[in-house]
Parts: C-alpha cells; sequence; structure tokens
C-alpha cells in the first residue's frame, strides 16, 4: 500500500534547515509545502503551486493514517520521491488556510514549541518554581502539560499540549497512545500542521505529569544537565563497599 501526493516541484534539500518553518513572504508563499523529516536527520521539501492540486491533496490526508502503507510517494514532473515510512519522523504540511484538523482523544490543541521557549514555560531554567505532579486538578478543569519527545534521529520534539483532566483511572490513557506506534498531528507555531510518526518514539518527558504513575516506576529526580552530570557527577565512596572489594582482592590473592 502507498500513500501518493502529486506536487509540481522537484525535491530540494533542506537538511541545513530548522524544524521549526520561518515565516515566508505572503508573495513568495506556494499554496502548499510538504516537508518530510527522516530518521537520518535530513528534511527534504515540495511545493504545490497549483491552489485546486493543492487543496486536492490537503483534503486527501489523513492524520491518523498516514504511516500506515509502507511507502510514502511524491511525484512532480521533473522527479519522484519514494520513502519508507517507517523511516520518516514527521510530515509537515504548511499552507496559507487556516483548515486544521480536529485533534483526537478530547485534546483541545497541541502545538510544537523552539526549545528557547519549551524551557521557559515548562520552567526548567527555574526549578525551584516548577509545579510538582501532586498538585490536584479536578476533573474537567484544563489540563496544560509540557511535553519533550525523544525521536530516532536525534531531534527531540517539544510540544505544548491542552486537554481536560481525566479520572485518575484514565491518567494512563495518554502514555498508551504516545506508546502505541501510531500518529498524531500538531500545530507547528510558525503555521501549518506537523504529523508525527510515533513508530520513531524512543521515549518522552512530561512536565508536570499526572500524580498517577505505574507501579513499576523507578522514583527518581530528572536532572536539569544530564549530558554535564554524566560525564563530571562522581558517586561518593561507599567504605562498607571499598572493605569488601580489598577482602575479596585479599581471598583472590591467597
Amino acid at each position: 500500500m502507498t500513500t501518493k501526493f502529486i506536487v509540481k516541484a522537484p525535491a530540494m534539500n533542506a537538511s541545513d534547515q530548522e524544524t521549526l518553518p520561518g515565516p515566508i513572504k505572503e508573495s513568495d508563499k506556494p499554496f502548499l509545502i510538504v516537508r518530510v523529516h527522516l530518521t537520518n536527520g535530513s528534511v527534504d521539501s515540495y511545493v504545490q503551486n497549483n491552489e485546486s492540486e493543492a487543496l486536492m491533496l490537503w483534503n486527501k490526508i489523513q492524520p491518523t493514517h498516514l504511516f500506515a502503507p509502507s511507502r510514502l510517494v511524491l511525484a512532480g514532473e521533473y522527479s519522484k520521491s519514494v520513502y519508507v515510512t517507517a523511516q520518516v519522523v514527521r510530515v509537515d504540511f504548511i499552507q496559507s488556510s487556516n483548515d486544521y484538523w480536529e485533534f483526537p482523544g478530547g485534546y483541545s490543541d497541541v502545538v510544537e514549541l523552539s526549545e528557547e521557549k519549551f524551557r521557559e514555560v515548562a520552567g526548567l531554567d527555574t526549578p525551584e518554581q516548577m509545579p510538582k505532579r501532586n498538585q490536584p486538578v479536578a476533573v474537567g478543569d484544563l489540563l496544560v502539560s509540557f511535553i519533550k519527545l525523544h525521536m530516532a534521529g536525534g531531534r527531540p520534539l517539544y510540544l505544548m499540549v491542552e486537554a481536560p483532566a481525566k479520572l485518575p483511572i484514565e491518567n494512563h490513557s495518554f502514555m498508551q497512545f504516545l506508546l502505541s506506534k501510531g500518529s498524531f498531528h500538531m500545530r507547528l507555531c510558525g503555521g501549518g500542521i506537523g504529523v508525527v510518526n510515533l513508530g520513531n518514539l524512543l521515549g518522552y518527558t512530561v512536565f508536570p505529569g499526572v500524580p498517577q504513575t505505574p507501579a513499576d516506576s523507578w522514583h527518581a529526580e530528572l536532572s536539569p544537565n544530564e549530558a554535564q552530570d554524566y560525564h563530571s557527577y562522581t558517586l561518593p565512596a561507599n567504605p562498607a563497599l571499598k572493605t569488601k572489594t580489598n577482602h575479596q582482592t585479599k581471598e583472590i590473592h591467597q
């Protein structure tokens, strides 16, 4: 099974572009831009300059089934590109129209943030002011979460998610959804929609998260500087362990 898009221009390599697209002048805007992000970190861009063709392409996109076929094909007048969908991290659709798909699962909004904005609104630079998981939220009240998705290819996604608070028994449904290897869509802060392939999700961290955790959870705090701490932090010496080690060494030599 194949997902096929018809475009009017050959592929343009955009591996050196930022994940979040910058503003485009109105006079230079095509009717639709498609960006394919791969697990190797590269990004290919395609444009559709015909309004009716762009509308037809947009209308046939089904975000929840975008990565179900084994291949994704984009065909232009001078080229044809074929991608293995299992190796596609996300596909962005950037258009001038304000038409958006409804978010599934009762979520009212899912929007991508820059890393800088994410750190600011999630409070990562001011950990003493970060809200805790165990703060009570009434069922039905709006719950805002900030989520870092670790994706294959090494480039994380930073999201803000708005949804009504659920009953405690339902609070693991979001984790189950993210680990389902399906797909979801998000608003891009520069305009447009991105569809994310959860088959390439390696893990995620949510701030602050819900109070409930699985019974087999390990209890530990996330270090604000994981990479730095991994290389520089040294555990204090354990005298009991040292004595035991010396005793074992002595037995070996005997």
